[in-house]
């Protein structure tokens, strides 16, 4: 995919993760007894542990009084869910009750702990769930200084089927430190291939849209892109956007997915997807062969600016093709939930969806876009991101991220509220704009990105703790996770007025100074280092009226036009027309 680069912020929800409604958002001021009553009845644990919390330290002298007998039913409701989990051996669900009981302090029944709890399902003979897919929760979740000689066996046996060298190197140095024989030589599992030989496990993505109309003549439709095996049974990534309209509900016209082998370039091959991720612009296909080589993402690695790369790929749909470069920069804000690397590596239409390896053959990220006007500037999705994703692949659909429906900006203390959607988590647990949030999960907070990696191990529907400084104040509190709209900026311009998202949106918060039939006047109070609203060189004390204001749902924009007096230049007024991209990577 190549963009065209403007100047843009690059950077409803009901709680309790139930999903986008703009019919029953509940504000702090609704939260009663009955209410959450009746989510225990419902079994909303984490809506329940959430308003409990809100309510002990908001509530009146009796609603605080009733916090500890709901507290009690509660627990007594949680540890019913968690028994029922491990009754069905459902353990991955009850590793996420496992963790929001962790986090309202809450002891469940049993001996059991979250590291037991992955084993558990690891070695429980359930033949739903690929070795692939055991192999990716073992390396995001478990702990392997905890595991028993015999079960270190046993896991390299999962790890093996999966086929994840880097994974199998890190197991084999845990089981040199226990002087435990496995029977396997280290070397056999280096990356040791020729460069050619990794073409073996690259394919070219090709999407049959069948034919478009233009200018009354029939023109063939279609989207070329690259992807490459990371499982033995035939699983593969790519970008989701080379392969959107296989999934978009909102795509009317034909698609057919196929591959292309590196050795057989006239031979399509069906393939299906089984899980994507707008967020991260990813999807996992899966296609009825077997794969003579697979892609492992590098274990600990840090990657620097200068690194040597090499990009693999289908560049305008030549099969084959091996390009080298170096990694130019990173931390570069290109997605709404975390950050990309830049690169200096030959990539063009066709390479989308290619893998990026270092020169020990391990994946650094996956190629997903460049900035049209300038050749060469080219950009990856970094393996730290997308190693945490994969198991929400396997598992099918489209991969939901927590959400707690609030805009911030990064301060000295930790992350400032900007802007809250009316009706989301963060809303309802009383967050204000200006709170600072400093701790979750016991992770100490400074940067957005600490957030997203945070999420990216927990799933909508748990609660977690968190600290937050409010009017000077130490608060701390459950909060329940939501689920993370496409596009939260969208969400919110349909529930929320205009002014209300001029601070997420430009950077910048304003108050009123008079209201008539011909418009509202205001005045900025705040401008935000390194917005759109800095950039065009707004300050405090402008006053300005709001000429127009459009939401451009197909391109994803938001549009501002003002008349503004600018204290900078005189107080003289004059026209600015301000542009927002609603994928804004300042809501977490």
């Amino acid at each position: 995919m190549k963009f065209t680069l403007f100047i843009v912020a690059l950077p409803l929800i009901i709680s309790c993760a139930i999903g986008p409604s703009r019919v029953d958002m509940q504000s702090l001021e609704d939260l009663t007894i009955a209410k959450i009553e009746n989510n225990i009845r419902e079994e909303k644990i984490a809506c329940v542990l959430q308003d409990i919390s809100t309510l002990k330290r908001t509530g009146t002298d009796d609603d605080k009084k009733q916090t500890e007998i709901l507290f009690n039913k509660a627990s007594l409701l949680i540890n019913k869910l968690f028994t029922r989990e491990i009754e069905e051996k459902n353990f991955l669900k009850a590793a996420s009750l496992f963790l929001t009981a962790e986090q309202a302090n809450i002891e469940l029944s049993g001996d059991w702990n979250y590291n037991l709890l992955i084993s558990s399902m690891l070695f429980n003979d359930d033949k739903k769930v690929s070795a692939a897919l055991k192999s990716s929760i073992a390396r995001n979740d478990l702990n392997l200084s905890l595991l028993t000689d015999m079960e270190i066996i046993k896991l390299m046996d999962l790890v093996r089927a999966g086929g994840d060298k880097s994974f199998i190197r890190k197991l084999l140095k845990e089981s040199s430190s226990r002087s435990l024989d496995l029977g396997m030589n280290p070397e056999n599992f280096n990356n040791d291939l020729r460069k050619i030989d990794f073409l073996k496990g690259t394919v070219t993505i090709w999407v049959n849209r069948g034919m478009r109309i233009e200018s009354g003549i029939g023109i063939p439709d279609g989207v070329i892109g690259s992807g490459f095996f990371i499982d033995k049974n035939g699983y593969l990534l790519t970008n989701y956007h080379v392969i959107e309209s296989e999934v978009d509900p909102e795509f009317e016209g034909f698609s057919r997915l196929y591959i292309r082998l590196w050795d057989e370039p006239d031979k399509k091959i069906p393939a299906k997807v089984v899980g994507w991720d707008k967020a991260f612009d990813i999807a996992l296909l899966k296609v009825e062969i077997e794969p003579e080589i697979i892609f492992s993402f590098s274990e600990g690695k840090e990657y620097y600016p200068g690194t040597p790369i090499i990009a693999i790929g289908s560049p305008g749909g030549l099969e084959n093709t091996i390009t080298s470069g170096i990694i130019s920069a990173s931390g570069r804000k290109f997605l709404q939930m975390g950050s990309v690397i830049q690169v200096d590596v030959p990539i063009n239409h066709g390479n989308s969806g290619g893998p990026l390896i270092d020169s020990d053959g391990e994946l650094v990220g996956v190629v997903f876009a460049g900035i049209e006007q300038f050749e060469g500037i080219n950009f990856a999705i970094p393996g730290e991101f997308l190693v945490p994703l994969i198991p929400s692949l396997y598992k099918g659909g489209r991969v939901s991220h927590p959400f707690l429906g609030l805009a911030v900006k990064e301060d000295d203390e930790g992350l400032r509220v900007i802007y809250k959607i009316p009706g989301g988590n963060g809303s309802r647990a009383g967050l204000k704009d200006n709170d600072i949030i400093t701790n979750i999960m016991g992770n100490k907070i400074k940067k957005i990105e600490d957030v997203n990696k945070i999420f990216l191990k927990l799933e909508p529907d748990m609660a977690i703790q968190m600290d937050w400084i409010s009017d000077g104040v130490k608060m701390s509190g459950i909060i329940a996770l939501g689920s993370r709209p496409d596009f939260p900026l969208l969400e919110a311009s349909q529930i929320d007025v205009k002014e209300n998202l001029i601070p997420p949106v430009f950077g910048m918060t304003v108050n009123s100074i008079s209201e008539s039939i011909f418009g509202s006047e205001y005045i900025v109070t705040d401008v935000f280092p390194g917005t759109i609203a800095d950039e065009t060189g707004l300050s405090v004390n402008d006053p300005f009226s709001i000429k127009k204001w459009e939401v451009i749902d197909d391109q994803k924009l938001i549009i501002m036009q003002i008349r503004i007096k600018k204290r900078k230049a005189g107080f003289l007024e004059s026209g600015v027309q301000l542009g927002a991209y609603l994928g804004t990577s300042n809501f977490i």
